[in-house]
């Protein structure tokens, strides 16, 4: 037996799952509707078996039924989900140079997150000229409400989400300056909405201070944001802040207009590559 057929058989295999994937390989670009029938032909399943699948795959939102013709087709759950992998492959590409210019012209470290199973996930990172090291490294998962980052995802969320997500992680007392009240949180949100940016004194980390700003995609909705971390003890004046949180919005716009967000106004001013 070759070892690919071999390693194929290997994997442990869950039966119900594999008869829904089934179900979904069905369709294709020639096929975007399919009746009951038809997928009980295709897959070989009884009818029983079907129904119940196709049942929990609708529930879910990965099949929709049409009302007058009962075909089923591909549910917008599964556009949402191809949505996430598209974001994060382009989402890292477009941040790229807006990133590491950013980083060459500040030494602030840059970090670069999005929000994805109601947690923080770290997509990006560029380290700063400090001797200050900030242990987020890419892939690393967060509460959402985790530092600057995770209060600017946190604050494009529906009110809904905010109060899920607050239930699934309280807040959490990273040091003695974080937010650890509910109300005054989610006035912190209200607040980095309206301005469009937050900034953060050691708040997840002592002796770090945060600066973050939304990244937008095409369709305007915040997909990510980009942060830079300082140490404290570089004591930057309010101007220095000021022209820091400029151009990380103007690095923000830049990403923001590569992911195909059309924002009327000045965008990014700093040189191209």
């Amino acid at each position: 037996m070759k070892s690919s057929e071999t390693n194929k058989n290997s994997i442990y295999r869950v039966q119900a799952l594999e008869r829904a994937l089934d179900i979904l390989d069905c369709f294709t670009f020639q096929k975007k509707e399919i009746s009951f029938s038809e997928l009980v032909r295709e897959t070989g399943l009884n009818k029983t078996t079907t129904k119940r699948l196709i049942s929990n795959l609708v529930g879910r939102g990965y099949l929709k039924k049409d009302p007058n013709s009962k075909h089923y087709r591909l549910g917008l759950r599964l556009f949402e989900l191809g949505g996430i992998v598209f974001s994060s492959f382009s989402l890292r590409e477009a941040a790229t140079y807006p990133m590491s210019y950013l980083r060459d012209a500040t030494g602030a470290t840059l970090l670069l997150g999005v929000a994805l199973e109601d947690q923080l996930v770290y997509m990006d990172k560029r380290e700063g000229n400090g001797m200050i090291r900030i242990s987020s490294e890419i892939g690393w998962r967060r509460p959402l409400h985790y530092g600057m980052l995770g209060m600017v995802l946190m604050a494009f969320q529906n009110q809904k989400d905010v109060e899920r997500i607050l239930r699934k992680y309280p807040l959490k007392a990273y040091t003695s300056f974080s937010i650890v009240e509910k109300r005054s949180f989610k006035g912190r949100l209200s607040k980095i909405r309206k301005d469009g940016y937050v900034v953060e004194n050691e708040e997840a980390v002592e002796g770090i201070m945060g600066i973050a700003v939304p990244v937008r995609d095409y369709s305007a909705q915040v997909v990510a944001a980009l942060g830079a971390a300082l140490p404290i003890a570089e004591r930057r004046t309010s101007e220095e802040i000021e022209e820091l949180l400029d151009l990380l919005i103007r690095a923000c716009n830049e990403i923001s207009e590569n992911l195909g967000y059309l924002k009327t106004g000045n965008a990014s001013s700093y040189p191209k590559k």
